[in-house]
């Protein structure tokens, strides 16, 4: 009785755990009697690991429950994907079985932690606050939808993951080839991801083709970061502001449109982190929040390696500013603590981008990237101008409030850290410059918050930021389709011609393609393929040299001749659209008779 007593306490005081141990729970006994359902799936691989390990977010979220909830999915996709890249890493196979278990693993582990989950229980003015964040993220998802709601959607990215999970099911790990890509290569995406959608696609027996709005996953949970971060340091009313702004934004549906999932899920990491090193610059860290900082950041580094060096390198300047201002000594022990918890998550994902990197060749040089410099005016009306006036009406303010504002200060520097990067081509380093614009928001969309807060009002506050909303995201409404349109290579017209090719295919025939074509004809035809890439397109230099053969059989040289009479190409895919880095369009083929036409695809003839 007494032990039975002792476990209902347990329960009783980690609501949040017990409801993540009822989910693996009803998810497996389903499993076993047949029934797979996709959304319990996804609740037991990102939800469930978040709500058991709450205890180790910050204390700052950990103040209310509706935080804690909004911070779970984020925290819970860090600790999945971390134990499912180590136990791949470590030979393990990704089968239903062994994700359950492991998922099974983390949820007792959390049930086994003696800390609270949040500072308080479910209060009535909580509702009003879920009421607003609910509001934002029916805004976003509407948003969304006219995006990538519905089939087919729009960019051309998520063909990679898509192959990528469907392998993964079939051979039960991360570090394999890719039959197809470049007439056969590794398989070089960041794992976290990949890992994700496999262990999901093992769990729900769903197709791999119903990955195609996986992203929306990452959307949502952003807005809930984003909630988080705000909430820990500027209240209820900031917080539900700073989401909605972040919901409604263009530049944040941008994204969605070329399917930049691992950017995006990376993106929902990096609130919980500012917090952190805000938290241990300032009031210090205990010992179960220094594990969960270092389960962050190694999930950032198996996420998204350009989100991990934005994440790096605030951190480095915000401990660095923190020792020349603050208490040097504790702020050296918790970092040290944080460091040494990372340490012991960090083997299995650091085996595995090891072992990715030996096949990369290298990273292109600077030059490379230079077409994708950051363009001021295209991102003001990414960020729209509503938004852009209130942002730097609110920076020099923010800058002021600094002085007695830790928060702000991180923000400050993630701020300088983004135009850092942005501009680093001055420096010669290489990086995807205008994907920092994409940063923007974590920075911008508090800041703008906590403005609207401080010098206002709490009513009038609320007026302010929702008409600040509606207008935003009137623009954005606008915005939406044209940008779904840009990106959308895919149309029942191409898939007819896409079709028609695939009948004709013979056993690993290989077909050479545009830029634009590159992954979803490798996916779609499930063939080997020979695409011709952009340099800015590329991360593994050592892809350069075969991206550039196929232009040579685009272009019709003798060398690109050659080499299509050596591996016998009989098709050309191409996009008439298809523009280049500097939105020029793309040369046509010198070579080739048309057999298909339409305004996304021509197919021709060698």
């Amino acid at each position: 009785m007494t032990i039975l007593g002792s476990v209902a306490a347990r329960v009783g005081n980690r609501p949040f755990a017990a409801g993540a141990a009822l989910l693996v729970a009803l998810e497996s006994l389903l499993a076993a009697v047949g029934v797979q359902a996709a959304w319990l799936s996804l609740a037991v691989l990102v939800l469930a690991p978040g709500l058991a390990l709450a205890p180790l977010l910050p204390a700052r979220v950990r103040a209310g429950p509706v935080a804690v909830l909004a911070a779970a999915p984020a925290l819970g996709f860090a600790a999945s994907s971390v134990l499912l890249v180590s136990l791949s890493s470590a030979g393990a196979s990704l089968s239903g079985t062994v994700v359950r278990l492991a998922m099974a693993g983390l949820v007792v582990a959390g049930l086994l932690l003696p800390w609270p989950e949040a500072g308080r229980r479910l209060a009535r003015a909580d509702l009003h606050v879920a009421g607003g964040l609910g509001l934002a993220l029916a805004a976003g998802v509407l948003l969304q939808q006219r995006v990538i709601g519905g089939d087919p959607i729009p960019g051309n990215d998520w063909a990679k993951y898509l192959l990528y999970a469907d392998e993964i099911t079939a051979q039960g790990r991360l570090l394999i080839d890719n039959p197809f890509w470049m007439l056969g290569v590794p398989f070089r995406e960041d794992p976290a991801v990949p890992a994700l959608y496999g262990a999901f696609l093992s769990l729900s027996g769903e197709p791999a083709s119903v990955l195609t709005h996986g992203i929306w996953v990452f959307a949502v949970m952003s807005i809930l970061s984003v909630f988080a971060v705000t909430r820990a340091f500027w209240g209820d009313l900031a917080a539900v502001l700073a989401a909605a702004l972040w919901a409604v934004l263009p530049i944040s549906h941008d994204i969605l449109a070329w399917h930049g999932a691992p950017n995006l899920a990376a993106i929902c990491l990096l609130p919980p982190i500012l917090v952190y090193v805000t938290a241990m610059v300032g009031e210090g860290l205990e010992w179960p929040e220094t594990a969960g900082f270092g389960l962050l950041l190694v999930g950032l580094a198996a996420t998204h390696r350009l989100s991990a060096l934005v994440g790096l390198l605030v951190i480095v300047v915000v401990l660095v500013v923190g020792l020349a201002t603050g208490r040097p000594r504790r702020i050296l022990r918790d970092a040290g603590a944080m460091a040494l918890a990372a340490a012991v998550l960090a083997p299995g994902v650091a085996y595995d981008l090891i072992e990715r990197g030996r096949t990369f060749g290298g990273t292109l040089d600077y030059r490379a990237y230079l077409s994708t410099k950051v363009d001021l005016g295209p991102l003001a009306g990414d960020l729209t101008w509503v938004f852009t006036v209130l942002a730097l009406a609110a920076l020099p303010l923010a800058i002021r409030w600094s002085v007695r504002d830790r928060g702000l200060v991180t923000l400050l520097w993630l701020l300088a850290v983004i135009a850092a990067l942005a501009y680093s081509w001055i420096l010669e380093i290489p990086v995807a410059y205008f994907r920092m614009a994409y940063f923007l928001p974590l920075a911008l969309a508090p800041l703008v918050a906590v403005a609207l807060v401080r010098l206002l009002h709490p009513r009038a506050a609320a007026l302010a930021g929702a008409a600040a909303v509606v207008a935003i995201g009137a623009f954005a409404w606008v915005q939406a389709a044209n940008v779904r349109d840009f990106y959308a290579f895919t149309s029942d017209a191409s898939l007819r011609g896409l079709d028609a090719v695939g009948a004709t295919l013979r056993p690993n025939e290989v077909v050479v393609t545009d830029r634009c074509w590159s992954f979803q004809a490798t996916w779609l035809l499930r063939t080997r393929t020979l695409p011709a890439l952009e340099p800015e397109d590329i991360q593994p230099k050592a892809e350069l040299r075969r991206a550039r053969l196929a232009r040579a059989v685009l272009d019709g040289t003798p060398e690109g001749m050659a080499l299509a009479r050596r591996l016998g190409v009989r098709y050309l895919l191409v996009d008439p659209t298809c523009t280049d880095a500097d939105e020029r369009p793309t040369k046509p083929p010198a070579v080739g008779t048309p057999l298909y036409v339409s305004r996304r695809l021509v197919v021709l003839r060698l």
